[in-house]
């Protein structure tokens, strides 16, 4: 059965089941910013971009601004309560797509760049936000939010795929994926521009698709 799992570390030696996002659906992405307040996207079999919240006692689908055709979501992040980020594709995987929760509801963020998707989102305050993805061209693709508007910043040269991204300041975030010659992938932002840093690849090639920082 095409389904999905929600599970919670108890604290205690075991994880527990604390919901399921339904059948024919798939989950990609969560994040959480307390006990009782937690945001989980993905997307249904009906290509249709699914958000899922926590209120401490289960989980409630959230109404989703995105009304384009073949459209799901990979990343969410979040700076508080009343303000959240989720980002995926649309249109078959041509078209960026960016939400933002507001406290009371998700809205499209227009704007945001054609022939690429995004994979991974990181918020470091309201004024301060990390999108990364790849174009259809299999260049990278790095967004920053400043506070009013998304754009794009240099990344690295050559094919190259990112699917996730972490921060923790204004000068510390990093991004992880694939080059397109099967090797991983390794970007740090220092405050001013990202630079490529030498990672190892295992033989017979890897990816990375994952990444957190403490």
């Amino acid at each position: 059965a095409y389904g999905s799992l929600i599970e919670k570390w108890t604290g205690g030696s075991s994880w527990a089941v604390v919901g399921t996002g339904g059948p024919r659906v798939q989950l990609d992405a969560v994040t959480s910013f307390g006990s009782r307040d937690a945001w989980a996207v993905g997307g249904t079999t009906k290509n249709k971009t699914l958000l899922l919240h926590w209120n401490g006692r289960a989980w409630k689908e959230v109404l989703s601004p995105a009304s384009a055709a073949f459209a799901a979501l990979s990343g969410v992040a979040v700076v508080s309560a009343r303000d959240a980020w989720a980002v995926g594709s649309a249109g078959g995987g041509n078209q960026t797509l960016i939400l933002h929760w507001n406290g009371k509801a998700w809205k499209q963020v227009p704007g945001t760049p054609s022939g690429a998707v995004l994979s991974g989102v990181a918020a470091v305050s309201a004024g301060d936000a990390w999108a990364v993805g790849s174009t259809t061209k299999h260049k990278t693709l790095i967004l920053h939010w400043n506070g009013e508007t998304w754009k794009r910043v240099p990344g690295t040269p050559g094919g190259a795929v990112l699917s996730g991204v972490a921060a923790v300041s204004a000068r510390d975030a990093w991004a992880v994926g694939s080059t397109s010659k099967n090797k991983t992938l390794i970007l740090h932002w220092n405050g001013k521009s990202w630079k490529h840093l030498s990672s190892p690849t295992p033989a017979g090639g890897a990816g990375l698709s994952g990444v957190a920082v403490t």
